[in-house]
């Protein structure tokens, strides 16, 4: 259930011209094409289901700007994160698990997944897990650390995270991943809508969430 899924979901179906899928034919990436550690699911504290609407823009091998969006949803529940990407008809085109036990992955597309599952999981980390310690605050008020030979930006007004970034050190893609935030309920854990430019992948991701449901505590592991 994510937010990451829309590439997944448009690089098995589509020959997208990015760091994914540069040619007519889309080129299989290995995991460690992503720099990145995949955190434990239990990092982030809330147990729910959120539903979402994922837009995903790219450009063609023509130069062309594309855009897709499909329904989506990710569920965090015990020591498991899921994230399941769906199609247009509301069917699941397929889902992917993180657990104690490693990634697990189930694909409904007929195409081959031309991203791994581990960039999928990720990009719904570094968009919706909590990063930094409150403490961690530099003297501009602003909020910045380095976690495996990455710099992470945070930018708060009123309480709220309003802007994370994420910049390598040495080494991996150049540029930067940006995340903007916008919060239309103060109940959520998430927001109401994330915006994810990657300039390492060159895509962007809107996810608007539409509903959080709260996992009962009766029904968690």
């Amino acid at each position: 259930m994510n937010c990451s899924a829309p590439i997944a979901l448009l690089c098995a179906t589509l020959p997208l011209a990015n760091a994914g899928c540069r040619s007519a034919r889309p080129s299989v990436l290995a995991a460690s094409d992503y720099p990145g550690t995949l955190r434990p699911p239990g990092a982030l504290a809330t147990q729910a289901v959120w539903q979402q609407r994922v837009t995903a823009t790219w450009s063609d091998p023509d130069g062309n700007e594309q855009t897709r969006g499909f329904g989506a949803a990710v569920q965090r529940r015990g020591d498991s994160l899921t994230v399941i990407g769906l199609s247009p008809m509301g069917s699941v085109g397929f889902s992917i698990e993180q657990s104690p036990n490693g990634v697990e992955i189930e694909n409904n597309i007929p195409e081959q997944m031309v991203l791994p599952p581990r960039f999928i999981l990720l990009d719904v980390q570094r968009t919706f897990y909590p990063w930094i310690d409150a403490a961690e605050v530099d003297a501009a008020g602003d909020r910045v650390v380095v976690r495996d030979g990455e710099q992470v930006l945070e930018r708060w007004q009123d309480g709220r995270l309003t802007e994370r970034s994420f910049t390598r050190n040495a080494g991996g893609p150049k540029g930067v991943i940006r995340i903007r935030y916008e919060w239309g309920r103060d109940d959520w854990t998430f927001p109401t809508l994330a915006t994810l430019d990657n300039g390492w992948f060159g895509y962007r991701l809107q996810i608007v969430t539409h509903n959080e449901t709260r996992i009962p505590q009766e029904a968690q592991p």
